[in-house]
């Protein structure tokens, strides 16, 4: 077997509007702002890294690419976050205005599961095992 090209880094969240996604973050999640320019903002889960950056800097970057926050796009993959608990974070997300997408369900997989959407469009689930 040969070894991986390197180490992950924190994702990369392309928004049109860096303001709503930082405050849904930190105000409604309750995630620790890291940083924040005119362009970006790096938000904290625990010890796990996210970075906002908007839509228009993103382009900067990657020119020549169609770039687009994925309230945009089709959705091609999700974001999990462990909680001790579905549904009391179910219900606290809830009284935050969150609205869900899939409400709690005991999967087959040993684990209990929500889903719902940030301002942007990204898909977040919340997941805890029954198993």
């Amino acid at each position: 077997m040969s070894a991986a090209i390197g180490e992950f880094g924190p994702p990369v969240l392309f928004v049109e509007d860096l303001g709503r996604a930082k405050s849904f973050y930190v105000e409604t999640l309750g995630l620790s702002l890291g940083f924040e320019d005119a362009t970006s903002a790096g938000v904290f889960l625990g010890e796990e890294f996210i970075i906002l950056v908007t839509v228009a800097s993103a382009n900067d970057m990657l020119p020549g690419q169609e770039l687009g926050a994925p309230a945009r796009q089709r959705s091609v993959g999700l974001f999990n976050i462990f909680v001790e608990d579905v549904d009391a974070t179910f219900e606290s997300l809830k009284s935050k205005g969150v609205t869900f997408i899939v409400d709690p369900v005991d999967r087959e997989w040993g684990r209990r599961t929500a889903h719902f959407k940030d301002p942007e469009g990204v898909i977040w689930e919340i997941s805890q095992s029954i198993g």
